[in-house]
């Protein structure tokens, strides 16, 4: 049976198609992903809504797939409701289906603290609005954002297009900005961002954590899963100790 060690369940709020592929690209055999997709097209709250409302049919057919957890992700989704909005779905689901079901943004602001970061740079492919709503909802959970900017993608196909290397570029002038950052946060799991990340911890010296790092960190750590990941940076890494 293929996912002998863990299958882990994505509720994607689009296709999932990039964090799918990163999740093979760093995990060994022996791991599967089981993937939904979305029906986000847009970057708008109409689109938001609507993958909402199918967030249970899909994690039910997640269980029904014995998945060992389940993440829903996409922060936009949760960012724009009352704090806590996500955990609070989390639980909710976990309790109804016996299966650990987390958020993305959940994820995000545990693998934020697990690498013990306080003050941030924040780089996302976002327009000004999403961002604006993510750093109040990491400032309620208790970081400092110190610098927030986008590239202002507002149709959801086109983040899987952008220049592999965009997440490393916007990373490295917001550091620049404000070095008195513990580390970066890059946002959103469907551009690509896994590729540069230990380049980018080498060059400043601190923890980079993307969306796609903490989605599959925190639903193998929900699972269970202890296995060394290196090449990745230091959130995959702590998953061997």
């Amino acid at each position: 049976m293929y996912g002998w060690r863990a299958r882990i369940g994505h509720v994607a709020p689009s296709r999932g198609d990039t964090l799918v592929y990163e999740f093979y690209k760093m995990l060994p055999e022996g791991f599967m992903i089981l993937n939904t997709t979305g029906t986000v097209r847009q970057l708008v709250d109409g689109d938001f809504e609507n993958q909402l409302r199918r967030i249970e049919e899909a994690v039910q057919d997640l269980v029904d797939n014995r998945c060992d957890s389940i993440i829903f992700s996409g922060s936009p989704l949760f960012t724009r409701l009352p704090f806590g909005a996500d955990r609070d779905l989390g639980k909710k689901l976990s309790e109804k289906y016996g299966v650990p079901v987390a958020a993305g943004l959940t994820a995000e602001v545990e693998a934020l603290k697990a690498m013990k970061l306080q003050k941030l740079v924040v780089g996302t492919p976002y327009p000004n609005e999403l961002n604006e709503r993510l750093k109040r909802h990491l400032e309620t959970a208790g970081f400092t954002v110190l610098a927030i900017e986008g590239y202002g993608v507002i149709k959801n196909a086109d983040l899987t297009d952008m220049p592999i290397h965009a997440p490393y570029q916007i990373a490295k002038r917001l550091y620049a900005k404000a070095p008195q950052a513990d580390g970066v946060f890059i946002a959103c799991p469907r551009w690509p961002t896994i590729g540069d990340v230990a380049l980018l911890e080498a060059e400043i010296g601190k923890p980079v954590i993307t969306s796609s790092l903490a989605c599959i960190w925190y639903a193998l750590t929900l699972a269970r899963v202890r296995v060394p990941i290196s090449g990745f940076g230091r959130l995959m890494a702590s998953l061997g100790t």
